[in-house]
């Protein structure tokens, strides 16, 4: 696999294996997983579902609950392996340094609390920020992702999708991490709402210069975001390349598989492709 590692990695991940326990047996959905992200750099994880993109977002925040195990390799955030940290110090972490926006904004976001006391309370509790403080950059927060400074004080049904996924970034921004990991950002959002969140996406990071580890089964939509791509199936990786080469010059299988998958309004392949889906098992 080729552009596997970052000359600049801020996180680190080495043969990542993460199984489910069960009376049925041991399942493993991650097996052997290794790449870099780069410091600024947004990586794409891409792949069909239950292919394993979400479990390792959670092993990164080790935020798997039985039956769940990593029961292999290392996560090293800024050379300092996460799976050998104290819960405690892994806490200390998550949102400060490594913040995540889930599948669902609406599932996210607590439903019986305006979206004022779900910023507050993030900041209150990693930067001992007053009610005032916290209220203050929230309401500047609010106008990073263009939504009114005013609607703090509203519920999440309130808002319309679009609004609550970008409720959730702006409240993963609030302690201004290094890495966030977007799980489907842009899930069940139309077309033109999804550009819109990816434009905003692109100018945050350009802004505050974090790294992003963006995660969808949306190949065509990861390409143009991201600067690298790690296609995924079966619990590995079977193929990492910068997104152009991904897209123009796709070496595995499987990814000529995923490309050839899109309807094309010309007519035309968005890939050439000759494989047959017994080849995508090699």
């Amino acid at each position: 696999m080729e552009q596997a590692f970052h000359p600049e990695p801020l996180l680190e991940v080495r043969d990542l294996e993460v199984t489910y326990i069960t009376d049925k047996g041991d399942f493993t959905a991650v097996n052997r997983v290794s790449f870099d992200i780069g410091k600024s750099e947004i990586f794409g994880l891409a792949g069909e579902s239950g292919c394993g993109k979400s479990t390792i977002a959670f092993a990164i925040n080790r935020l798997h609950k039985p039956p769940a195990l990593i029961t292999n390799g290392q996560i090293r955030f800024q050379n300092q392996d996460l799976l050998t940290l104290s819960d405690r110090a892994m806490g200390a972490i998550r949102w400060k340094d490594i913040a995540m926006v889930f599948q669902s904004a609406m599932n996210s976001l607590n439903p019986v609390l305006p979206v004022r006391e779900q910023f507050c309370d993030v900041m209150r509790h990693h930067l001992g920020y007053t009610q005032a403080q916290a209220v203050a950059k929230a309401e500047k927060l609010l106008q990073l992702v263009n939504i009114p400074p005013e609607r703090l004080s509203d519920y999440p049904h309130q808002f319309s999708g679009g609004m609550r996924q970008r409720l959730v970034i702006a409240i993963a921004l609030s302690l201004n991490p290094k890495l966030i990991i977007m799980d489907e950002p842009t899930t069940a959002l139309d077309v033109v709402v999804q550009r819109e969140i990816l434009q905003q996406i692109y100018q945050l990071r350009s802004e505050f210069d974090f790294s992003i580890l963006f995660i969808t089964h949306d190949l065509a939509l990861m390409t143009q975001l991201c600067d690298r791509i790690a296609v995924m199936r079966q619990g590995q990786i079977v193929e990492i390349n910068t997104a152009r080469a991904i897209r123009e010059n796709p070496q595995h299988a499987y990814t000529q598989q995923l490309w050839a998958s899109f309807p094309d309004i010309h007519h035309l392949k968005a890939t050439p492709s000759h494989t047959t889906p017994e080849e995508c098992n090699a």
